[in-house]
């Protein structure tokens, strides 16, 4: 496995987060919304294992427009206009743009690997 130090970083800040929401909307909701979760929580899983240990763009690629489209559909869900949902909404765009160009970030920071 190449050493990817911002893409490592972002995919963990996210499943961080992923956690987090799925144990705070358990803890307000129940168990209603549990399963949606869960699936969109285990295409996320399976799109970094498949992007960090086949090295694959097209992974890569998948993995940045899923966190880019559900911030764009995040707008239109009721709730977005709260602080935590327009949180949420920069913060999913902002990982898939990172996501997508961590070689440029690396490389413009210098990180060395």
């Amino acid at each position: 496995m190449k050493k990817r130090p911002v893409l490592i970083s972002a995919i963990i800040l996210t499943l961080v987060v992923e956690l987090i929401l799925m144990i705070l909307v358990y803890n307000k909701v129940g168990g209603e919304r549990l399963p949606s979760q869960m699936g969109r929580f285990t295409v996320q899983l399976i799109l970094i294992i498949w992007v960090l240990y086949n090295k694959s763009n097209i992974g890569l690629f998948l993995l940045a427009a899923y966190h880019i489209v559900s911030g764009l559909f995040g707008m239109y869900l009721k709730g977005s206009a709260e602080l935590l949902g327009q949180i949420l909404i920069g913060f999913h765009i902002l990982i898939g743009i990172i996501i997508y160009f961590h070689d440029w970030i690396e490389n413009k920071i210098e990180i060395k690997v």
